[in-house]
């Protein structure tokens, strides 16, 4: 009976496709001494990292504007801590209440476009 020699085939998880990725030397050494730590060869670890990788998208530009809104806000709270430091705390109560509404739901907004 003759013995089959070299690899055997490899059925559905055969790789055809690829993808040409271009390193500078320093990152191409990076990836070759964190894939001998993890025991994968260079195209596994590549793999590997780009299939479970967590990538975050672009932000829209109601994104942007909830942001740009959201920074506006700054200078009021400061505002609002002078103004308590000043007068006392009762005084500016109502406003920094108001305020802290305001960047809650800039924050719930930002959060569920992020979700979807």
């Amino acid at each position: 009976m003759k013995k089959s020699t070299g690899r055997p085939p490899l059925g559905q998880a055969k790789k055809s496709n690829t993808v040409a990725v271009r390193f500078s030397d320093s990152q191409f050494d990076i990836i070759d001494i964190k894939a001998s730590r993890a025991g994968l060869s260079r195209a596994e670890y590549v793999r590997e990292g780009a299939l479970n990788a967590e990538v975050t998208g672009v932000l829209s530009d109601e994104e942007k504007m909830l942001l740009y809104e959201l920074k506006k806000l700054g200078p009021n709270l400061n505002q609002i801590a002078h103004q308590a430091n000043a007068e006392g705390y009762h005084g500016a109560a109502d406003k920094a209440e108001n305020l802290v509404d305001r960047i809650a739901a800039f924050v719930l907004k930002l959060t569920n476009r992020m979700k979807s």
